[in-house]
């Protein structure tokens, strides 16, 4: 049963949808009690500042962290990503969850970073994480979908991949995974993700 926070913002209906594809059963999480143990997803679409503050107001901050420490699978998407970080340069400056080390910052000129790139995903280098599904196959390699304003900067890489503009694609460490693109709309690249992780 997948958590997917939901705090009235963001993109909760697409990760809904790609979770039922992969015939995965999900639930909204919007109160500390509505929790189970298996995998929460943090979704995108939405400005930090505003995010956290709802976070915060339904005390689900707090419980994520808690459950992060406690080895349970965190996924964040895009803002998701970001809000794992310490802090986010956005809204005027918002503390985050500081689940990962590393900011948030705007891409240089407040650019957009807005289209496909390729991803590369090798399973065998993360052969002692019980948190990743190891099957015969090793690697998903496709294309993923990107739309955003921020970037992550990290302050220690365990698996991760840089995209030619520096921009952190994905980050995973033990429990906790972030991903920078959007897979619930990278198509199969995204559903082959998803099985890998789920």
């Amino acid at each position: 049963m997948v958590n997917i926070i939901d705090v009235g913002l963001g993109n909760v209906r697409s990760i809904e949808h790609w979770l039922s594809r992969s015939e995965l059963l999900c639930k909204r999480v919007s109160k500390v009690s509505d929790f189970t143990d298996d995998m929460i997803i943090i979704p995108g679409v939405a400005s930090a500042g505003e995010y956290m503050h709802r976070l915060k107001t339904l005390g689900l901050d707090k419980e994520i962290v808690r459950r992060s420490k406690k080895n349970q699978k965190i996924v964040g998407i895009c803002l998701g990503f970001q809000l794992l970080t310490d802090y986010s340069e956005e809204d005027g400056g918002t503390q985050c969850l500081g689940i990962i080390g590393g900011s948030t910052k705007f891409i240089d000129n407040h650019r957009t970073h807005n289209g496909w790139e390729v991803f590369n995903f090798d399973t065998r280098k993360l052969s002692k994480n019980s948190h990743v599904k190891q099957k015969r196959k090793k690697t998903v390699l496709g294309r993923v979908y990107f739309n955003h304003e921020l970037r992550v900067e990290l302050d220690h890489f365990s698996y991760s991949a840089q995209l030619d503009n520096n921009i952190v694609s994905f980050y995973i460490c033990d429990n906790v995974f972030g991903f920078q693109f959007h897979p619930e709309k990278s198509q199969k690249t995204g559903q082959e993700l998803l099985e890998l992780i789920s």
